[in-house]
């Protein structure tokens, strides 16, 4: 299916004073903090370039700086798949008083959890002196680290890999891999054949295929960018070949064939400043329910599996296209997230 393995790490932290976290704006502003922390910090071009956004750094200079890596580019230029993702707190929260507590999540893929000591250390400093959402240059947007732990939702399990008395960070082990979603599929599959299946977006879920912006939760242009995704990573942070093109073919028409039987969506009009393009791009997207009919969700299935731990379309690393599934018996993907305590 692929090789990828992936890392859920949950954040808890304390607002030691006012936050305007954003709401659908938080995983963008969450996100922009810990690069902001992170090429300061970590990346030797940083002050070189002017600003950060300056310019984009070259392969050479990516293939060996974390920052760059990590946040700015990869080791295949012109890709703009990247080794991480943002959840932000769930349910979407606009603003926070000092004392408040909130969570927010980063997935590593691949490769990617090498560089779990840089993230750990940018949480820290971004919660200390560069603060997140508008106002942290008067002061707002200061949060204290005080929990970090590792997810894996589909087996039920939880690692502590920072407490409030800790002074060391314990690397987790906890990885979210084919076995735990072959194991989950192969549960629900036999119960969802000729059933409908619903999926939750969390997020604003932009979804684009050939240039086209699409506002629905059309089933085909949805599964083709997370099957597209999930190959990317897999190959760019796993080592993994591309996938024989006739498998694809073979997917893309199963896809094809699923029916929007409904859909409770609501289209959100999101725009952010982009350091990479050094203009406004689009963060827009759908959240809400869209219903799904197959005869046969086997093959399928287990993409979806997947895809809730990727998440899907445009603007991921900024807490876009977070989703579960609905319909089987299994708890939803993302309660470990919503929970007020693990």
């Amino acid at each position: 299916m692929t090789d990828l393995q992936l890392t859920h790490l949950r954040f808890d932290c304390l607002a030691t004073t006012p936050i305007k976290i954003g709401g659908y704006y938080a995983g963008n502003n969450l996100r922009n903090a810990l690069a902001n922390v992170m090429r300061q910090a970590t990346c030797s071009e940083t002050g070189q370039r002017g600003k950060a956004s300056a310019a984009p750094p070259d392969s050479t200079h990516a293939a060996t700086c974390p920052a760059c890596w990590l946040l700015s580019a990869n080791l295949d230029p012109g890709t703009v798949i990247r080794a991480y993702a943002v959840a932000p707190p769930i349910p979407s929260r606009s603003n926070l008083e000092g004392g408040e507590r909130f969570s927010f999540a980063l997935t590593l893929f691949g490769d990617g959890f090498h560089y779990l000591p840089y993230v750990v250390l940018a949480v820290n400093e971004a919660g200390r002196s560069e603060g997140i959402g508008p106002g942290r240059r008067e002061g707002l947007g200061r949060f204290a680290l005080e929990k970090i732990t590792a997810v894996d939702p589909l087996r039920g399990n939880i690692q502590s890999c920072l407490a409030p008395s800790d002074s060391l960070v314990t690397v987790p082990n906890l990885f979210i891999d084919e076995t735990a979603v072959n194991h989950i599929s192969h549960l629900h599959t036999e119960n969802l054949n000729g059933r409908h299946l619903t999926l939750r977006f969390l997020t604003p879920t932009r979804l684009e295929e050939k240039q086209q912006l699409y506002k629905v939760p059309d089933f085909s242009v949805l599964f083709r960018r997370l099957l597209y995704r999930i190959d990317e990573l897999g190959r760019q942070f796993a080592g993994q070949e591309r996938r024989d093109s006739a498998e694809v073919a073979h997917l893309h028409a199963l896809a094809d064939r699923v029916r929007l039987v409904d859909a409770q969506t609501r289209w959100h009009e999101i725009w952010a400043y982009s350091g990479r393009k050094g203009a406004k791009t689009p963060l827009s997207g759908f959240t809400g329910t869209a219903v799904y009919h197959s005869e046969n969700w086997s093959e399928l299935l287990p993409w979806l599996v997947w895809g809730q731990a990727t998440h899907v379309g445009k603007s991921v690393v900024k807490g876009n296209g977070v989703y579960e599934l609905e319909g089987g018996n299994w708890p939803p993907y993302w309660d470990w997230l919503r929970a007020d305590h693990l």
